[in-house]
């Protein structure tokens, strides 16, 4: 009988040893290749100065998808269009002053709840750039038109390139895919000035963008989520304040034994996470390892709770971003500017010798110093003269020749959507086909 209690006392005690020494915590990780360089910069030299100046004086139109469905070409009221032009004409100089600053610099985002609410003002303020440029082209203000195009692509650049977080990113392609659109309609129209293209193709030309602000904004992320881990490892957060609807009803980090959640080990899985994550944003779709997907896996509290740091992974599984779409994003983002530059020197090229080029290499060295490559596989970006259509292969990586077929095309799409659920990424080089009128939009 004694040597039987002996046995299971023996057996227990084993049991609490290993549960204190795989609930003990590593060292902090050395993560200092995750560190974000935050110029130091006056005031008046920061474009945010003037950015943030300029959400303070805009005028949001009071219909929401005004701007939205006028730079979809729906038809709208002129004077409601210049009414709303003419009301945010200062905050449109405001953002001319921040584009001569050589940095837009925003304040450090710490925490998941350090305010944001610059950037949705930032974004719907390049729509209205956006939609002021459709707006003058039409009117065929071409010198206006390449004016406010030149700025929003700018506003858009700087706003990506200096980003204080994974959002801010987001915020700024955005931006500057709505100067992209602008520039192809410029580029496309049969009156547009030669002199006009010029600009808009210098304007493009340049180093690639996106990478350094991604890899910035990445870098950003690890230290919001590794602040967030350390407020909830100090009992400042609690589960339900992380990740909203919990699921794991536990109100505070005190109550959560080491075993379940130990905040270095938790830091070391974001750090190579996010690592690896730098390393695949300068490369091609094709090439990426996509990490972290596995991180949605540990989103099932029932299956993790019993082992170790079990905590720790369910916040990696919820704070991770959706690092695949994001990826997604940049290559996006590459493939419309390519497009862009390709859209620009095929209708400089029909300008001066009265015709679209037979290939893109033929717009080598005049036009184009290289022919853009795809961002998605590398190769170089498809023409289809008969069509006049350039395209990419998209994210099947499957040349479709030309195909904007969309898989499960009876889902209702926008259509903005559409060009990058189809089977290729196509864009038109010369002007559309106008389609019919519709009912006006109604007024802001």
């Amino acid at each position: 009988m004694k040597a039987t209690t002996i046995v299971m006392l023996c057996v227990v005690c084993t049991i609490i040893t290993a549960i204190v020494l795989i609930g003990r915590d590593i060292p902090v990780p050395d993560t200092s290749d995750l560190s974000v360089d935050r110029p130091v910069v006056a005031a008046e030299q920061n474009a945010y100065t003037y950015f943030l100046s300029a959400t303070n004086v805009f005028h949001a139109p009071t219909n929401r998808l005004f701007a939205t469905d006028y730079l979809e070409g729906k038809p709208a009221d002129e004077g409601a269009v210049e009414q709303l032009i003419a009301t945010n004409g200062e905050a449109m100089a405001l953002i001319e002053q921040g584009l001569a600053c050589p940095v837009c610099v925003v304040p450090e985002v710490t925490s998941l709840d350090t305010p944001l609410d610059f950037l949705s003002p930032w974004k719907n303020m390049g729509r209205i750039m956006a939609l002021k440029t459709r707006h003058d082209r039409l009117a065929g203000r071409y010198v206006q038109a390449t004016d406010t195009c030149i700025a929003l692509l700018k506003f858009g650049n700087m706003v990506e390139a200096d980003a204080g977080c994974i959002l801010n990113y987001l915020v700024g392609i955005a931006i500057l895919g709505l100067g992209q659109e602008q520039a192809q309609d410029l580029a496309r129209d049969r009156g547009f000035p030669p002199e006009q293209l010029k600009r808009l193709s210098n304007c493009l030309t340049g180093p690639e963008p996106y990478v350094p602000g991604l890899i910035r904004a990445i870098k950003a992320e690890y230290w919001i989520d590794a602040n967030t881990l350390d407020q909830f490892r100090d009992g400042k957060l609690g589960m339900n304040e992380i990740i909203g609807d919990a699921p794991i009803r536990l109100v505070k980090r005190r109550w959560i034994p080491g075993y379940l959640f130990q905040a270095n080990a938790t830091k070391l899985m974001f750090a190579d996470c996010y690592g690896q994550m730098i390393k695949d944003a300068p490369l091609r779709y094709a090439d990426m390892k996509h990490p972290c997907l596995g991180a949605s896996e540990l989103n099932r509290p029932a299956s993790l709770i019993t082992r170790p740091n079990a905590v720790g992974k369910i916040l990696y599984g919820m704070l991770v971003p959706a690092f695949d779409s994001l990826l997604e994003k940049k290559c996006r983002a590459e493939t419309s500017l390519a497009a862009t530059r390709l859209i620009v020197a095929c209708n400089a090229c029909r300008k001066q010798q009265g015709k679209l080029p037979e290939d893109l290499q033929a717009l080598v060295p005049t036009y184009l110093a290289v022919v853009p490559a795809d961002p998605y596989d590398g190769k170089a970006f498809r023409y289809v003269p008969a069509k006049g259509i350039i395209y990419s292969v998209g994210k099947d990586l499957k040349d479709s020749g030309g195909s904007t077929r969309v898989p499960g095309g009876e889902r209702m799409y926008s259509q903005a959507e559409l060009r990058w659920l189809a089977e290729d990424v196509v864009f038109q080089v010369e002007e559309p086909t106008l389609a019919p009128p519709t009912a006006a939009v109604p007024l802001p």
